[in-house]
Parts: structure tokens; sequence; C-alpha cells
């Protein structure tokens, strides 16, 4: 994901290691005689001149060493490259401290080098000869490497969303990648464009002129996607990470305006977005990004249009408080479709503006004034100013549909129009029965990964690395916990690692008397845990292991831990509570835990990027989704033996069982497809679609429907299991990610990973 973590401490370590220096006067660092008070004598004049010479020469000199105290873009693709060839474990934050201090020596020693740590022409050329950090548009320049960081430390965060691979053997399918709004990060260092870039475009320091490029975050960033997004190049929301949907944006915002168009943001694409822009780049000092809820109250930015087909935080608080109001009685999704629009033209009718549903400063100050205006018979042109822009409206959407989905992944099944949802919900009611809608929403400081009902009413959501907690939830939406990820793992018998550590709650499965909750974590945060690994990640790595949380469901207290592999995702419980299993990312495999012993028992080798889980009534047999692959493997819970169901679809990724172990459904990640296979003959039954990126799912007690949340769709879908029909799909607020069912009840409650959870009444 693209990697999801925090800035481990590494990163602070090594970054500030040292103190500041004392600032020194560049003529003492070549001539301390100066400083004297007396007058130099005669004999000095041609050493002076000769130190000169020689400095200039060597500014001239096409290679220069890299060293301690250093930073910039060749810092950065040198720590690239000895983390390719397993020298550095530590983050890319493109500063020369001592982490990469310690890696340059232990390569020089390697290679029969002399080991002082310094990256002279012998190490480079050793370095670049053996490493493949040029191919990713990673390799040294001959610029100097600046002496004072204007940026100390680049996010170690910051990745490139690799959500749907091209096959699955090109790249590791991204499975979770998210970039948390509400994490501030710090300025990020300047960066070599690749080649064949506009060299034009090209810097070397964090000024004005700086290239903003993919997997750049930062307040600029913000500042860029605000500018684009007034000029309606772009439609998501306002994260301040440069991600494909921004590089999309920009690349159709330079076609439009006949520049290269490479998708980097260097300072003739700035210079050209600026002059049409009210939103000035920030200067260096940070800025964090505005936090994306469905709460908000306000709009970000004062000089935004809102129209029909725009999608962002903005346009849910324009219907919370058209909701408010008492214009809109619509669900809050964040999409400007039919239903906005007409609640916008009842309010400008109200208020004597002209209707036009559009949302500009006339319209938008009303809004939030909520006084009448004395305007109404001139046309509020502010609000027509875009008209024609390339925004996109209802035709556009319909003619365009195939194209979106193979460039722009972000847009992909195009943001459910409400009218036509509306039309759908009608013409599918005779077959439906009953009609999700929406009860509840609930949000506060979470950032949920996956929901998980225990079965006797208490809802678990994994609010990963950006809160570190876990949040209870009792059946009237009421928090009845929160509990801190904060672990002693001494405590439990880890005697290597004293102290606190924390975790980052990703899934969890409950044991079948509702007694306790397995919850993995993504990864762990302390001494001792120095090799992260990430969405993009491969078995060879050897990055750290991770830890599976036990919580007691009465104390609602941490009681226990459990070392498993790399990266654990899903975690399933066997019926008859014999087994706990837990699917490993970055070390291919599969955890089987006793949980009578709280011990790992077995370690079986699955493949790449291993993710869903389940386990049939009778506890023989697992099934796991490998989303490297076409596959899903078939474990037997007897003997550890592993057989395969075989292509069955590209990145499969969640996994539901029928109750009568009849069928199994699984979410194609990539095809945006979810498939039901016949287990007694291995075969595909049938595909259906419900919407772009389909990550999790839950079948309802009876096993007649499948509820699927669509990543990139913001969208619920309900599905029949005997035909595999749609029969129903909802807007939710942004990125739905995780999902479960209350038979109880008859409640649908999603985890949305921008913030929320909603519950919805089937």
């Amino acid at each position: 994901m693209e990697k999801l973590a925090s800035l481990h401490h590494a990163v602070t370590d090594e970054a500030w290691a040292d103190s500041e220096p004392e600032t020194i006067p560049s003529y003492r660092l070549f001539f301390p005689e100066l400083d004297r008070k007396k007058r130099l004598s005669a004999a000095w004049i041609p050493f002076i001149f000769l130190t000169i010479a020689l400095f200039i020469v060597s500014l001239a000199s096409p290679v220069l060493a890299l060293r301690k105290g250093n930073s910039g873009s060749d810092v950065n693709a040198l720590q690239k490259s000895l983390q390719e060839d397993g020298y550095f474990d530590g983050p890319v934050t493109g500063y020369y401290g001592l982490l990469t201090q310690d890696a340059v020596i232990r390569f020089q020693k390697a290679k029969g080098l002399s080991p002082d740590g310094i990256v002279g022409s012998e190490t480079r050329s050793a370095i670049e000869s053996g490493s493949s950090a040029s191919n990713n548009n990673s390799s040294f320049s001959s610029e100097a490497p600046t002496t004072q960081d204007f940026s100390p430390v680049s996010p170690a965060d910051s990745f490139v969303n690799l959500e749907t691979p091209t096959t699955p053997e090109s790249r590791p399918p991204s499975d979770d990648t998210f970039v948390n709004p509400e994490t501030p990060s710090p300025e990020f260092s300047a960066v070599t464009p690749p080649p064949g870039a506009d060299r034009n475009e090209a810097v070397v320091s964090a000024r004005p002129s700086l290239v903003l490029t993919r997997g750049n975050r930062s307040s600029q960033v913000t500042s860029l996607q605000k500018n684009l997004q007034i000029g309606g190049y772009f439609e998501g929301p306002i994260t301040g990470y440069y991600g494909s949907t921004t590089q999309e944006a920009v690349i159709r915002f330079q076609k439009a305006k006949g520049l290269t168009p490479d998708g980097l943001a260097g300072p003739k694409t700035r210079a050209a977005m600026e002059s049409g822009s009210p939103v000035p780049m920030p200067a260096l000092q940070p800025a964090p990004s505005p936090t994306v809820t469905d709460d908000r109250i306000g709009f970000a930015n004062p000089g935004l249009v809102l129209r029909r087909g725009h999608r962002n935080s903005d346009v849910t608080a324009l219907q919370k408080k058209l909701l408010d109001d008492g214009y809109f009685n619509g669900p809050l999704t964040g999409y400007y479709g039919s239903m906005t629009q007409e609640a916008v033209m009842k309010f400008q009718k109200a208020k004597g503006l002209t209707p036009d549903g559009i949302v500009g400063s006339n319209t938008r100050i009303v809004l939030e004034s909520g006084s009448q205006t004395s305007t109404s018979s001139q046309p509020d042109s502010s609000d027509s100013v875009f008209n024609e822009d390339s925004f996109i409206d209802e035709q556009n959407e319909d003619s365009s549909l195939n194209e979106q989905n193979e460039q722009e992944p972000f847009n992909q099944d195009l943001f459910i129009n409400e009218q036509s949802q509306q039309d759908t919900t009608q013409e599918n009611e005779s077959s439906l029965g009953t009609e999700m809608t929406l009860k509840e929403t609930i949000s506060g400081k979470i950032s949920p990964k996956s929901i998980v009902h225990s079965g006797q009413g208490l809802f678990f959501a994994q609010n990963m690395m950006y809160s570190h907690t876990i949040t209870v939830y009792d059946r009237k939406y009421k928090l009845v916990k929160t509990l801190a990820d904060t672990v002693n793992l001494e405590k439990y018998g880890y005697s290597k690692f004293t102290g606190k550590y924390q975790g980052a709650p990703v899934e969890a499965a409950f044991s079948h008397n509702g007694q306790y909750a397995w919850i993995s974590n993504y990864q762990m945060y302390g001494s001792g845990f120095n090799k992260p690994g990430s969405d993009q990640c491969t078995s060879n790595q050897k990055t750290d292991n991770s830890f599976l949380y036990r919580v007691n469901t009465n104390s609602l207290e941490i009681d226990q831990v459990v070392e498993v592999g790399s990266v654990p995702k899903f975690v399933a419980t066997s019926p008859d509570n014999r087994l706990v299993l837990v699917s490993n990312w970055c070390s291919w495999d599969l955890s089987v835990v006793d949980p009578e012993e709280i011990r790992e028992i077995k370690r079986i080798k699955l493949g790449r990027y291993p993710r869903g889980i389940v386990v049939d009534s009778t506890s023989e047999k697992a099934y796991v989704a490998v989303m490297g692959s076409y596959d899903i493997a078939v474990v037997d819970l007897n003997d550890f033996s592993v057989d395969w169901l075989k292509n069955i679809g590209h990145s499969p990724r969640h996994l539901s069982i029928d109750p009568t172990g009849q069928y199994l459904y699984a979410t194609l990640n990539s095809e945006g497809m979810v498939a039901k296979i016949d287990l007694s003959t291995g075969k595909v039954l049938k595909k259906v679609a419900t919407g772009s990126a389909p990550r999790s799912m839950v079948i309802s007690d009876d096993g007649q429907l499948l509820y699927v949340v669509n990543y990139h769709s913001n969208t619920v879908s309900k599905v029949r299991t005997t035909d595999m029909k749609v029969l129903q799909t909802v807007n939710t607020n942004a990125n739905p990610i995780g999902i479960t069912y209350d038979p109880k009840t008859r409640q649908v409650w999603v985890a949305c990973y921008s913030g929320s959870i909603m519950v919805f009444q089937d």
C-alpha cells in the first residue's frame, strides 16, 4: 500500500541522531587564519589562491562524496540501493544518518573497499553496478549533496498505490493501501525526475521550484490538489498525498495546457496552475492536511465551486448543511448527484438565488450565514464560472465509463449516480423483500480497517496504526471501551523484548463461544522491530514478525499474545475452537496457533500474499485466498497438507462459505467481481460485478445474501446467492473496507477506512 505505517522510531533516531552543529562562517572552513585579529602576511596569499582554485575544481567535479549529514535525492537513492541489496534495513528518509553510515560500512566491507562510511567514486560505482535502484528512477545524480536539509525526514509511509497489478507476477497487489489524512507528515526532500521527464522541471532543493511527484506527501501536495480541484481536474479527497489519482489529474491538466503530460508537477506545471488559481503554493513550513470526515462543518476551500459529479469531503459538508436546513433528505455520501443538485436548487429558489444547482461563492455565503440575499435578480456568476470546464456530468459519465475503468482507478464504477440508484432500487423492490437503509453513522478518533461482530452483541473495530486502538461498540451503537494496542511482550514470555510496545490492529476473529477475540497487528513498534514489512514486500526480505493479541471479551483487556509471521492480515478460528489461523502477507505463509497452548504450532508456506481465510463448519478444511495469484489454497486441518482451487480469478482477497458447506464465495479485487465456487467440483459457477475493488464481504446466517464492500466505488452491494444477482447498492462514506453482520438485528456494519462506521438495517 503503498506501505501502511507511520514513521518508525528509527526515522527520528537517525534524522536527529546528531545535535545541530554550530553555525560556522564559510570562510572559516577554508581560511581559519582570517579569523585572527592580526593582518595576514604576504606568504599566505599564494596558499589562499591555491585553496580557492582547488575548491572551484571540486565544485565542478561530476561526482561528489556522500557522507553523514547530507540529505537529498542522492541519499534517497543510496538508501534504496542499499536496502535492495540487504545492507540497509531502515526507512528511506533521504537523510544520511547513523543507520545509513553503518549500512555503507557493511557494504564496503563486503566489497573489499575501505570501510570509511563515505560514498565516494569507488563505493558509488560498486553500488550502482550491483543495484537495481537505477531501474526505479533512483540512480545517483551528479548534483552536489545538500549539507543542510530543508526537510530533514521524508515520510516512510509515502508509498505508491498498486491496488491493481498488471499480472500477479509483476508486482504485489497492494492490499490495504491507505493514506490517513489525519496523520500529519513532514515535508519531503527534493526528488530527481525519472528518465524522459521534462528536464526544465528538475530541481535540486525544496524551494518553490520543487518537483512534486507520485509518492510525495506534504502541504504543497495539498495545495496542488486544491488547485486541480478548482480547475475541475481532480475529484478525490484532499489528502496531501500524491497518489495515482493526483497523478492522473496532473496529466489531464498538462494535456489541457499543452505541457508535457508526465504527471510531474514541476515549476512550469505549477506556474500554469497558479496563474489561474486563487490557492497559492505554501512556503516551506509544514502544514497538516485537512481531515476528511463526514461531519465537517464549513468548507475547506472558500474558492471552490461544487457541482454535480463531484465527490469529496466538501460535498459531504454541503449535504450535512442542506440536511440540517431541511432541503436534503438523502444519505451523506460525499457524492454530488441528482438528489444533492435538486436540494441545492430548492435552497437557491428559497433564498432568491439563480437556481442552477451549482454551489459557488454566493450560494456558499448564504448557506454558511443562513441569511437572505439581496441579489435575487442577478445571476450568481461566480457559481457558473466553471460551466465550460471539464467537470464530469451525467452524460459524460455514461459515455466514458469503460475508459474511466481503465485509466482512473479512483473513479472506477463511477460513484453511483443517486437518481439511477433510486431507479434500480424500485426496479428490484419486488425481488428484494427489504431494502438496506442507513441506521447510524459512528465517528470519532477511528480509522477502522475492519469491523467484526462477536456473536454476542459486541462489535470490534480495528483502527491500525493511525489510532493504535481497538474500539468496542454494543448494539445501541454506544462506545463500550477503547483498547490501546500497547503491550508488555516480556510479560508474556518474550524476554528479548523489554519495555512497552505498540501494534497496529488489522483484523479480528472470535472464538465460537464469543469469549475471546484474536486480533492481528500489521506490525509492532518498539526496540527490536527495525525491519517492518509493508504491502509491497517479498518473503526473502526477512521482515519483522508481528504478534497476535487475545482479548478477553468479559474484561475487554489484552490477556495473551502470540508471535506469528510478517505482516499478519486475516484471522480465522475453527468452529471447534481447536485452532486459530493467521495469514502472513510478507512471509507468504499461514500461522497455525494452538489457542490452548497460546503458541504457533505450524507455519505453512502458501505463496504470494495470502489474505482471506474461512473454515468449514466441520473444522476439517480451511480455505485461504492467495491474493498474488488466481488461486485459493485448501488446507487440511488434520495433517496440514495443502491442495488448491485453481484459476478462480485475479487477486482473490476475501472468502465466505455457505452454511451448508456447498459453496465458497470469493471477492476478486482486481476484477471487481465476486465469484461463486462449487466446492464439490472446485469450479466457478458464476461471477457478478459489484463495484471497483471489492474488498471484504459477509454472508447472512441463512446463506441467502452476501454483503460486499467496494473500496473504490464507495458502496455496499447486496447480492442474492442463489443466482448471484445484485439486489441493491447503497453509497457509503469514503473507502469502505470492512463489514460484518448481526443476525439478531439484521444489521450490516461497515468500516469506512476514512474514519467512520456505518450501520445499515436490512
